[in-house]
């Protein structure tokens, strides 16, 4: 089995780059596995399967760190710092309202 086989196979089932970034397993680990048994054995059903579940996991887990204190704040920073943009551009708007025209036939005297 070659490199190029091993990496198409990571590419196809990309939950195996989740079980190195966890530490369960090594590239080098994954690799020979790969070169003992191949593809289509069953040892990779417990890693590509175990992996999808841990996703779901990892998501909720996400949610859960996520403290909303922390977001409302950010989120009343960026009103405020968007209150301070309006007063600071000029509403056009305003400007062709008081618009009026000059009248065309009128002279000016001395």
């Amino acid at each position: 089995m070659s490199k190029i086989e091993f990496k198409n196979f990571v590419k196809k089932n990309p939950n195996l780059i989740k079980i190195v970034e966890t530490g369960e397993k090594t590239w080098q680990e994954l690799y020979e596995i790969y070169d003992l048994y191949g593809e289509s054995n069953d040892i990779w059903k417990e890693y590509i399967n175990n992996s999808s579940n841990n996703n779901f996991k990892d998501i909720i887990s996400l949610i859960k760190k996520i403290d909303l204190n922390t977001v409302q704040k950010g989120l009343n920073s960026l009103d405020k710092a968007i209150d301070a943009f309006k007063d600071i551009i000029p509403n056009k708007n305003a400007n062709i309202n008081n618009y009026e025209p000059r009248p065309t036939y009128k002279y000016f005297e001395d």
